[in-house]
């Protein structure tokens, strides 16, 4: 009776792991399939979307024609054309306002030497504004003084932070600017700043000079070393050195202001040394019409004296009548002789005899005197 206890409960734990492992593997089976169920769902699902997504992308984005880029507005300062703008930074009408590269168009844009800077930035659904800066010249720069700077090839324009632009990229407006001449042209590039120390002292005496009244520059040579001759509206010649020269101007100021209550006009100035400034001016025009001798005027018309009557005579009344200026006459014109022929002789009548003339009284003759005096 025991042995067959025993049996009873072995058969019952055999049983037991029996179940558990069937039930064990059924399970497993059931989460196998229901993740490659799972897996192929999400794969159908996420390719439906991104079809679907694509298409509708392409159809209220890309193709979307409320955003396609209307003409766009550009402004500038200068002289670039909005041809050329556009042009150089991509942006075309009709484009997708989406693709337009903003930084990339503005990079274009003040890569031009003329450009100081540019604004691009757009406006949904489709505005696109394009704001362009131009650097301002403030002179032209000459190898040669002298040169006409509209006309000459290698002539170029500086703004007023030295960097180098083309000469001709501008119109006849820059022609009344100063002029810096007397400096080697050939290794500045239009786009990049002067590095040399007298161009540099140039720019700063302009812009020292942009708001004077009384003295304005023209030219500024720098042909000697060291030194900038100035030249001014009035053609006064002004000698700068390289050091100091906002002091330099100010001493400048200081002429002007003693010489102002005088008007006498600036010959030269030489401003390098700081005490005992030479000066000079120009000769005044009264001065010089004093130098100038003035013809004598002709002695006034005297009046001829009346002869003293004889005693016992009455006086007669005279007129005093002043002796005009006699006028040069033309030389006499020598005329040719022409002989005429002698005509026949007709007898001459007898003389009659002549009745006595009356005598003139002594006023009387004195009077014809004096008239055949005149």
């Amino acid at each position: 009776m025991k042995n067959k206890r025993i049996s009873s409960h072995s058969q019952r734990d055999i049983l037991r792991v029996k179940l558990r492992t069937d039930e064990e593997r059924r399970r497993r089976i059931f989460t196998a399939w229901s993740c490659l169920w799972k897996s192929v769902v999400l794969v159908v699902a996420g390719w439906g979307l991104w079809q679907g997504g694509r298409e509708g992308w392409r159809c209220f984005v890309w193709e979307n024609p409320h955003l396609l880029v209307e003409p766009p507005s550009v402004t500038t300062d200068g002289n670039l054309t909005r041809k050329n703008i556009l042009e150089v930074a991509g942006i075309a009408e009709g484009r997708n306002i989406l693709t337009v590269d903003l930084g990339k168009a503005r990079a274009a844009l003040e890569s031009l030497p003329q450009v100081d800077r540019a604004d691009v930035f757009r406006t949904f659904p489709n505005i696109v504004t394009i704001n362009v800066f131009e650097r301002q010249p403030v002179a032209w720069v000459l190898a040669k003084r002298g040169d006409h700077p509209m006309r000459s090839a290698s002539s170029l324009l500086i703004d007023a932070r030295g960097i180098i632009l083309r000469g001709r990229s501008h119109d006849s407006d820059s022609d009344p600017l100063p002029v810096i001449s007397g400096v080697e042209t050939g290794d500045l590039v239009p786009g990049q700043r002067a590095g040399r120390g007298e161009i540099i002292a140039a720019l700063e005496l302009l812009r020292l000079n942009a708001d004077a009244t009384r003295f304005r520059i023209r030219s500024i040579d720098l042909a000697k070393p060291c030194r900038l001759v100035v030249s001014d509206q009035r053609r006064g010649k002004i000698t700068f050195g390289m050091q100091r020269i906002e002091e330099q101007f100010g001493r400048l100021n200081q002429i002007l202001d003693h010489i102002e209550a005088s008007q006498r006009e600036l010959r030269t100035v030489n401003l390098v040394p700081e005490q005992n400034v030479a000066v000079t001016f120009y000769e005044a025009e009264s001065e010089v019409a004093a130098d100038v001798p003035t013809p004598e005027p002709p002695p006034p018309a005297r009046a001829m004296e009346a002869p003293t009557p004889k005693p016992g005579a009455k006086p007669p009344k005279l007129e005093v009548v002043a002796r005009p200026q006699k006028a040069a006459l033309p030389p006499p014109q020598k005329t040719p002789v022409v002989k005429a022929e002698r005509a026949p002789e007709t007898p001459r009548a007898k003389p009659q005899a002549k009745s006595p003339a009356r005598q003139p009284a002594p006023a009387e003759r004195l009077r014809k005197r004096f008239t055949l005096d005149e």
